[in-house]
């Protein structure tokens, strides 16, 4: 799982050093017209529907969670799930802060700032990422898509490598790539603003779920799901 953290990293420094984040921002910009701008950036349904609509929708889940971790210690079926609630309610929370807080600390610019699109701000380097001299960012790592990575904690419910897994996998890929594009298209972000937050993601889940509170209760839903299927079949 580390592995796949670092080759997503690698592969978000890539687009960056290598033009493609650029290239893609201005096949974008020439895509919504010749105002060398982002005119999509206000738009009904990418401001509006996407991305205040994406916040609504994950705040829900978020709630929708959180209700089910309390249901549990009154609903005797959602016990053994308890855990499996905290943890994605704290994986989920903490890959958001985490983002946000790098955001709030990195120097790299959203492709909407740059003068090249209009604005008022210089490419930065990687190099200079963390630059004192050089003002925030305040668009590395993709927070919006953030809130649908986070997601993909559901996935680390379940062994890893196992159709469960990629099957949990799917809601919070989706997520994330949807609030990703949305951004890339009104200027907010590069595809490796997009990638580095995966990779965020990725990391705090496979953390998180290796917690020894976590594995013992994913051991415990096993055994008993074993024990079950060892009865039924008697």
């Amino acid at each position: 799982m580390v592995l796949i953290s670092l080759l997503l990293v690698l592969a978000s420094v890539t687009c960056y050093q290598s033009g493609l984040d650029v290239y893609l921002a201005r096949a974008i910009s020439n895509l919504e017209g010749d105002s060398g701008g982002f005119p999509w950036e206000h738009s009904f349904w990418l401001d509006d529907v996407l991305h205040e609509g994406g916040r609504y929708l994950v705040k829900r889940l978020f709630f929708l969670n959180l209700a089910l971790l309390l249901f549990s210690y009154f609903i005797k079926p959602l016990r053994t799930w308890r855990m499996a609630f905290l943890y994605v309610a704290i994986t989920t929370v903490a890959s958001t802060t985490i983002v946000s807080i790098l955001k709030h600390l990195t120097t790299l610019p959203c492709p909407v700032v740059l003068t090249e699109f209009g604005g008022s701000r210089e490419w930065v380097s990687l190099g200079q990422m963390f630059a004192p001299e050089i003002p925030a960012g305040r668009c590395f790592p993709a927070g919006h898509a953030s809130a649908g990575y986070a997601w993909i904690c559901l996935a680390f419910l379940f062994p890893f490598g196992t159709r469960k897994f990629y099957l949990a996998l799917i809601p919070g890929l989706l997520l994330g790539m949807i609030f990703g594009i949305c951004q890339q298209f009104r200027g907010y972000h590069f595809l490796s603003h997009d990638i580095a937050t995966l990779a965020v993601c990725w990391a705090i889940s496979g953390l998180l779920a290796h917690s020894p509170g976590v594995a013992a209760a994913a051991s415990a839903r096993t055994r008993r799901k074993s024990l079950s299927l060892e009865e039924s079949s008697r």
